[in-house]
This record gives C-alpha cells, structure tokens and sequence, in this order.
C-alpha cells in the first residue's frame, strides 16, 4: 500500500513539472502554458496588445518576454467576415506593412499585433474587432443594433451615436438599428 501512495505522489509530482508546449506560427521558440497573475509583469500580449492575466502561454527561452493569451494562441487562421464579403481574411502575426504597423478598419485604431488581412484589399482588422458581435441589445432601445460599416446618413453628414451623441466617422464601422436609423460607436455599444 506504501509504494502505490509513494508512485501516485510521483505521478503528481511529475504532471506539476511538465507544461503543455506548443508552437506557434507567430514566434520562433516553444510556448508553454501559464497562468499570468496581475503582479507577474509580463506585459502585453503579443497577439492582441491588452495586458496579460490569465491563462497565457509565455515563451520557454528565459531571456525571451513573447507572450500569448491563451485565446490568442488558437484563433482561426482564415476568418470570412459578413462586413469584408469579397476575400477571407488570412491571420498575420505582424502587420504585412513595412513601417509595421497597420490600422484597423472596423474601429480606426492603429495596431502592431496579429492582424486579420486581406491582401487583395489592404483591409485590415485587430483580432478582437474580427470577433465584434454581429448583433448587440441596449436596454434602453427596443431594436436590436446591427454590426454594419457606416456609410453616413442619407443627405451625405456623418452619422451621430446615439449613446454618446458624438459624431461616427464614415467608413469606420457602428451598430446601427435598422428599423429607427441611428447607430452606435463601437465603443457605446459594449457599455451597455
């Protein structure tokens, strides 16, 4: 009875050592699973740039501070997107530009992380604004609003958010209720 306790508290002992490894088309070395806490200071994730906390896999090499979330480590490769219908967005780990940088044409934002690319169109989009909802509700209005590109109102003036009455730039993307024609910014919609 001994030897069993004494090899299952081996066995214990030795899940505790090994970490899932993966590797990941976005950086060279192996990653391991991780939990992050607040007070690590591993910084931004590479994929999405938000800070890190939670399950993470953060690079083996000690000298290396690449990190992932977790989520950002299994996003599809290819996405097709209703608001970008023509092509697919292919999944890149570092903006295609050579300034590397690009900017985002859901929420107008500049980023330097994984970007959802069209090369066809030069259309870009930051992993999270990929994963925007396609429809929100507000308990304050009775429709739901839907993710569309805004496209200014129909006498050509730009369109106000009706969560925050500032004006939402054209070609940048909104949640607008169809049925009463006003729109949301990107932003006003997640507060509610």
């Amino acid at each position: 009875m001994a030897l069993v306790t004494k090899m299952g508290d081996v066995e214990r002992e030795a899940s505790k050592v090994v970490k899932q490894q993966i590797n990941h088309v976005s950086h060279r070395h192996p990653l391991e699973a991780s939990e992050v806490h607040e007070d690590d200071d591993r910084g931004v994730c590479a994929g999405c740039e938000h800070d890190i906390v939670g399950p993470a896999y953060v690079c083996t090499k000690p000298s290396c501070n690449f990190v992932l979330h977790d989520l950002c480590s299994d996003l599809p490769r290819r996405h097709r997107h209703r608001c970008h219908p023509g092509h697919p967005l292919d999944l890149l780990p570092s903006p295609p530009y050579s300034d590397g940088e690009f900017t985002c044409d859901a929420c107008g934002a500049s980023g330097h992380g994984f970007t959802y690319h069209c090369a066809a169109c030069k259309f870009d989009l930051h992993v999270e604004c990929a994963a925007l909802p396609e429809t929100v509700k507000r308990s304050d209005h009775q429709h739901p609003f839907e993710l569309v590109m805004c496209e200014g109102n129909m006498e050509g003036r730009d369109s106000v958010c009706y969560g925050c009455d500032d004006r939402v730039a054209k070609g940048g993307w909104m949640y607008c209720c169809l049925d009463c024609k006003i729109g949301l910014h990107l932003a006003c919609a997640e507060t509610w």
